[in-house]
């Protein structure tokens, strides 16, 4: 198998090195901060294991949240090192598993922890952990500990691999501490974003600046902290990102946000100026039926696009007529984007100064933005009854996830989301006029 020079950084030497210094131990963790180079030390450590291993055979796990996810970055990126190197490899994509040479190379998806007791392991590499639910990720952990059971050729113990952004007191911090209370030794990395000289300092130091204290030390150094306390729109300050509004004659596009509940169903309007998003009023509609009239009522003149809640699909599509009626465009994603993805676009929105709110008209999402509190659980709050801010603050939260994922001025949040999910299709339904 052929080799090629590249530079590493410090914690991915680390993490090909220290399963070979401490060769009785089973477990190996690299917590890295964003950009720090996870999936090219996973990659370099593939490579590294099968020029060890080309002429024996021994199998590998590989595992991401999704085998589609898992194609798109790690595979495709080590794949793209093999044909650079001249190595021969093979790719069964129907059964997901790639040879080089003795080496097999098993990929699973880690959502489904059960495929996993299809197979014997020597090696297990599992990306991106902290992805998944917590308590999908402690079952992916538990499979992963069962199935890597064979001894490696050179009579090393069996090995897993574990390489993730923290985020927060989640899966892997559970895992990591689980191991402490059973007293099971296991080596932690860790991957500070900074240490990766390939990225300019201009850039870190952006990131530096965008991010509060505790989510510098989670996404950007790889430590545990608790990501999920306090207020849950920890960037929004009143006096800052609260303005007078201006004519609205003048805008053209009306972007509208929306959750469903009986009875008050809050949405929160948007339009863009300047590169800015201003929120420039609420609305509580007691009878879902009756939005578009109210809607074209408020903005007789804009084009109105609206993202109701992806949950309530049926009961939208039920009022067609009258939405086509009011010459409004109605999209749908297939499912909701995540919470905590959706949160972290509002709170760096306003961070950024790209996020205003229009005082006058907004006062219940001034007051909500402000109040919306973690639970017990680092849950984002949800209340009961048509006063609790999650409703307001999740129409608001549709609205600015639909827009920055899809509009280039907002490309680089999108980018430090680094959910590195596919972005999930709309469903639109044409009512008159065109996107």
């Amino acid at each position: 198998m052929a080799t090629q020079e590249m530079e590493l950084w410090i914690h991915q030497e680390q993490l090909l090195q220290v399963p070979w210094a401490y060769r009785d131990l089973e477990y190996f963790f690299l917590i890295g901060g964003y950009g720090c180079g996870k999936t090219s030390g996973d990659v370099m450590l593939l490579i590294s294991l099968c020029q060890k291993f080309y002429k024996t055979p021994i199998t590998i796990g590989l595992g991401g949240t999704t085998i589609t996810l898992l194609r798109k970055t790690l595979v495709a990126e080590f794949q793209r090192m093999l044909i650079m190197t001249g190595s021969a490899y093979s790719d069964n994509k129907q059964d997901n598993i790639m040879r080089v040479g003795a080496v097999e190379i098993v990929m699973v998806a880690l959502d489904q922890p059960n495929l996993l007791y299809a197979y014997n392991f020597s090696i297990f590499i599992a990306d991106e952990l902290d992805e998944l639910p917590q308590d999908k990720a402690q079952q992916a952990f538990t499979a992963i500990q069962e199935r890597t059971r064979k001894t490696l050729p050179d009579d090393r113990l069996p090995f897993s691999v574990f390489t993730t952004t923290a985020q927060g007191y989640s899966g892997t911090y559970a895992i990591v501490e689980m191991l402490k209370q059973l007293r099971q030794p296991h080596i932690i990395i860790r991957g500070e974003t900074k240490a990766n000289k390939a990225l300019s300092a201009a850039y870190v130091k952006r990131l530096y600046s965008l991010y509060n204290e505790n989510e510098r030390l989670a996404y950007l150094e790889g430590r545990f902290v608790n990501l999920n306390t306090g207020r849950v729109y920890g960037d929004y300050d009143s006096a800052r990102d609260s303005i007078d509004m201006f004519d609205m004659d003048s805008i053209q596009i009306v972007e509208i946000g929306q959750d469903l509940n009986t009875g008050f169903s809050k949405a929160v309007a948007l339009t863009k100026r300047g590169g800015i998003l201003y929120i420039v009023k609420t609305f509580s509609f007691a009878q879902i039926g009756s939005a578009p009239d109210i809607i074209r009522a408020a903005f007789p003149i804009q084009k109105v696009i609206w993202y109701p809640d992806a949950s309530g699909k049926e009961i939208m599509t039920g009022y067609l007529e009258e939405i086509r009626s009011h010459d409004i465009d109605l999209r749908m994603g297939s499912v909701n984007p995540a919470v905590v993805e959706r949160i972290f676009f509002v709170n760096k929105m306003f961070k950024t100064g790209r996020l205003k709110l229009f005082k006058k008209n907004c006062r219940d999402l001034d007051i909500a933005l402000k109040t919306r509190q973690f639970d017990d659980l680092g849950k984002p709050e949800k209340g009961k009854g048509s006063t609790s801010p999650d409703h307001l603050c999740d129409a608001l939260e549709y609205g600015i996830w639909r827009i920055v994922s899809g509009d280039r001025d907002y490309y680089d949040l999108w980018e430090l989301s680094r959910t590195a999910k596919k972005k999930e299709g709309y469903t639109q339904i044409l009512t008159g006029r065109s996107a």
